[in-house]
């Protein structure tokens, strides 16, 4: 892996490194035009935290709930106390599709398609980009998540996943 897709694959982790909450609203499995709302991500609301068992790699994730047509999310992963990479993210729908937009830090903004929306999963797609191609959240319980990145990479195809816990939301 190249050091820009080394880079832009820690970010991503970073963006992953949280969890899911809350409830959904349930949609059809393949997206279509106008077959969504945003508040079928509602479920992504609130504060989420993976931890390494050693406590020296903390991602965190935060995301506002559903208003005024946007949900607006952040995120930052810490190593060894120090941060490695953070992202801005909006989810809104756009010509009738929920659409996934992320800032990673020091990298160019990416807009990814919903191509999944129920009330247990949110898979996010585009293919045009380097990597990743796609992003999933996958609810695992009220207070537990998966977030997954897939992509390509130098002819091999690595994914990876991180549990996610949901917490209370800093003060």
């Amino acid at each position: 892996m190249g050091v820009r897709l080394a880079a832009r694959a820690g970010v991503v982790a970073a963006v992953l490194l949280t969890g899911l909450p809350g409830m959904a609203h349930a949609q059809s499995d393949e997206i279509g035009p106008g077959s969504v709302a945003l508040e079928a991500a509602a479920w992504l609301a609130g504060c989420w935290r993976a931890e390494s068992p050693d406590g020296q790699h903390v991602a965190e994730e935060q995301w506002m709930a559903p208003r005024g047509g946007l949900m607006v999310g952040m995120a930052r992963t810490v190593r060894g106390g120090a941060v490695r990479g953070y992202e801005f993210l909006t989810l809104r729908v756009e010509d009738g599709t929920l659409v996934y937009h992320a800032v990673p830090s020091g990298q160019q903004p990416t807009d990814f398609r919903a191509h999944r929306v129920d009330d247990r999963r949110l898979e996010f797609v585009n293919a045009a980009h380097d990597f990743p191609q796609k992003i999933a959240y996958t609810r695992k319980g009220h207070d537990q998540a998966e977030a997954a990145v897939f992509g390509e990479a130098d002819g091999s195809e690595p994914a990876f996943a991180v549990p996610y816990e949901r917490v209370s939301c800093p003060d």
